[in-house]
């Protein structure tokens, strides 16, 4: 009995923080006057005194304060940075692993390494590829199986936080995006880099988590040639119909015109920075005693779902890196999508702009049949962002599924997908057994 109370008050506490974090007032806020107010200024104060404590922790878990490209090195497989720009301007960092652990580059070479893309989910980095062990994060088991593997990053996370011409910290318009802007230019623009950059035709595969899902079949219904560009497609957890959502979010969707009417009279664009106040105070309280650690588990646990199994240093280390910003409009669009039900549509303006943008007063949906790659997805039963109703709502729809693959456990979360001690053997491993093979015979140069 005593064991339940303690559970509950966790839960409780786990959820009223989840509210408050995902709140548009505990964000940084953009033009607004009241920005260099007293209690700013306390904040600011507080994050000062906060920081020594939260540096103790590197020596614990080191890789809670290194970038990307720091982990992959530390790791001791080669990292590269590339950057590549969309249509409309955002500067998209993509991190490299050119080739596994104990490989080098094929140099002069009749045969060459396939690329495969992989994209994050919502508010978050790349990182998530590479939180677990080496030998069951798929970034490292790729890699090591002989590809050329690909890190996306989404504009407005702490990598792409960078525009031709706008500042985020000073242009709102920056912030002024949703889900259908990183399917319509991210992944286009990420995809046709990798190809130049490698001088392929196609990917081997597009992996794609959560939002990573959603954003690509965006990409393909907007531009059909995309579907030619990938071999492959894997979907894990995908988030594309949400109606059924399970977690704690599904109480606050219905209050989304006004959190968005908060964002439109504040100024707000920018939500979730991983060097925000309450996420500081969160890792700080997680890091400092038993109880920190039930709290913080349970703050994840309320956003990703329960899970059985994990290792508390993971759980360390994803708090450094997640959330990674992102903009409120995106968060909005998550809202919009649970409270339309069953569906899949673009950005909900307004009657008034949707009329302008769309020429109806309702946004239109997505049309999954022009998504002609051919799709695995990956579901778990006990994923709250993906539940079984809303992927089978998914299933008939795309144009060209080969596979539903169900997780072969019960209790498999959608944060499983990031940090279970045993996602290489029930999702990693037996996925990449359906990818082409890592590599490919140049074309023949023909004699003069």
């Amino acid at each position: 009995m005593k064991g339940s109370k303690t559970s509950t008050f966790f839960q409780s506490l786990a959820s009223f923080m989840v509210v408050y974090c995902f709140l548009t007032l505990d964000t940084r806020t953009i033009l607004s006057p009241f920005i260099n107010n007293p209690l700013t200024q306390i904040k600011e104060m507080f994050q000062h005194i906060l920081h020594p404590s939260l540096e103790r922790s590197v020596i614990k878990e080191p890789e809670c304060f290194m970038t990307t490209p720091e982990i992959i090195a530390y790791r001791g497989y080669p990292i590269e940075i590339h950057h590549v720009v969309t249509d409309d301007g955002y500067i998209l960092e993509l991190h490299r692993i050119p080739f596994g652990k104990r490989e080098t580059r094929f140099e002069n070479s009749t045969i060459h390494r396939k690329p495969v893309f992989l994209q994050h989910g919502m508010m978050a980095t790349d990182h998530f590829w590479l939180l677990s062990a080496s030998n069951n994060s798929l970034a490292y088991i790729l890699a090591d199986h002989g590809y050329d593997v690909w890190l996306g990053n989404s504009r407005g996370n702490v990598y792409s936080r960078k525009h031709v011409s706008l500042n985020p910290d000073t242009d709102r318009e920056f912030w002024n995006y949703s889900w259908d802007e990183m399917g319509k230019y991210d992944i286009p623009a990420s995809i046709n880099y990798v190809l130049n950059a490698t001088g392929q035709e196609k990917l081997a595969a597009y992996f794609g988590y959560s939002l990573g899902v959603s954003a690509f079949f965006m990409g393909a219904i907007e531009h059909p040639q995309l579907n030619d560009k990938v071999e492959v497609m894997f979907g894990l957890g995908p988030t594309v119909s949400v109606a059924h959502l399970s977690n704690f979010f599904r109480f606050m969707a219905p209050f989304v015109k006004p959190y968005q009417f908060l964002q439109q009279l504040l100024g707000i664009g920018e939500v979730h920075r991983n060097d925000g106040f309450v996420h500081q105070v969160t890792r700080l309280i997680g890091e400092t005693s038993h109880f920190g650690i039930e709290f913080g588990r349970h703050i994840l646990f309320q956003i990703f779902g329960y899970s059985e199994l994990y290792k508390e240093a993971d759980v360390f280390r994803l708090a450094g890196h997640y959330p990674a910003g992102g903009s409120a409009n995106t968060m909005a669009h998550f809202f919009q999508n649970y409270n339309s039900g069953e569906s899949f549509l673009y950005f909900d303006y307004g009657p008034a702009e949707n009329l302008e943008r769309y020429g109806t007063t309702y946004p239109p949906e997505y049309n999954l049949t022009q998504v002609t790659v051919p799709v695995y997805l990956v579901h778990a039963d006990n994923d709250p962002f993906a539940p079984n109703e809303d992927v089978a709502w998914l299933i008939p729809r795309l144009g060209n599924l080969k596979a539903a693959i169900r997780v072969d456990s019960p209790t498999f979360s959608h944060g499983d997908f990031i940090w279970s001690p045993r996602l290489a053997e029930l999702v990693h491993l037996p996925v990449i057994d359906l990818l082409p093979s890592p590599f490919a015979y140049k074309k023949s140069v023909q004699m003069k």
